[in-house]
């Protein structure tokens, strides 16, 4: 006897969202359902990540900056990425044969169709913008936070927020490729291409270019000033390229003084 939906299952649908996999006697392994269940959630995961950058963009519009919001979404966020990056690490127990079972009913299918994924690609150009003027409102340039980040410190946090969220989008990109690799080889071309060209060119990648360039600029100046880099090293030996110091000059050993000279005694008179 079916039971009454309780609020729990109605609120959040629960019967349409189990519903959505297959059932037992349709999957092509037992494996299927895994594969199902971590590719739809990595799914909803993806749609809050873009609703979380969509308040971010907000409160950087908002005419006195929201730093409490802003950095709430973008921690929101990174959680949201390293959750998307264990999926992946529960895909590593599937083997090479059980997803040659799962590809034949997957027609032409590859995750460069997911819609999470493709707006994951697209949202460093429409988030960067915001930033861009914030910046200018805020009459500051990118390389005047990183020279100063103490003098700037919440733009500088949220520099560094979307630092961040481009790192671990690059990592879960390319941890996608380790997983293609371990699953199905090195040399065997994936649904859509070959994946080696598809690594190198997510290696190639910068979701926030300007993030990475302000980088070797503060650091070019830094080498401008310091050619040789450290001045000493730990050791006290002289940097690279420094020349060496002059050895301490000897003093010549000090003469021992000569003893005093004897002095003559006056002959006693004889006693007769």
């Amino acid at each position: 006897m079916a039971h009454a939906p309780t609020d729990y299952e109605l609120y959040l649908r629960v019967p349409e969202l189990l519903s959505l996999q297959k059932p037992p006697e349709q999957r092509a392994c037992p494996d299927e359902l895994m594969f199902q269940v971590v590719h739809q959630s990595a799914e909803l995961w993806m749609k809050l990540l873009d609703h979380e950058l969509q308040e971010f963009v907000r409160s950087l519009d908002d005419e006195v900056l929201q730093l409490h919001v802003a950095q709430t979404a973008l921690h929101r966020v990174h959680h949201i990425q390293g959750l998307l990056l264990s999926g992946l690490e529960i895909l590593y127990t599937l083997s090479p044969t059980d997803y040659m079972r799962i590809r034949a009913v997957l027609g032409r299918g590859s995750g460069q169709e997911s819609p999470g994924f493709r707006r994951m690609l697209a949202l460093g150009g429409e988030v960067w913008p915001h930033f861009a003027r914030l910046l200018d409102r805020s009459g500051v340039r990118l390389v005047d936070i990183y020279r100063e980040p103490r003098g700037f410190p919440a733009l500088f946090a949220i520099a560094e927020g979307l630092l961040e969220f481009d790192l671990r989008l690059q990592e879960w990109r390319n941890r996608h490729i380790l997983l293609v690799y371990r699953t199905i080889g090195l040399g065997t071309p994936s649904l859509k291409g070959k994946h080696s060209e598809l690594l190198e060119k997510g290696l190639r990648t910068q979701f926030f270019p300007a993030l990475w360039e302000v980088r070797d600029e503060v650091f070019a100046q830094w080498s401008a000033e310091h050619p040789q880099g450290a001045e000493q090293t730990l050791t006290g030996a002289p940097a690279l390229g420094q020349p060496a110091a002059p050895p301490p000059s000897a003093s010549p050993p000090s003469a021992s003084p000569a003893p005093p000279a004897p002095t003559a005694r006056k002959p006693r008179p004889r006693k007769r």
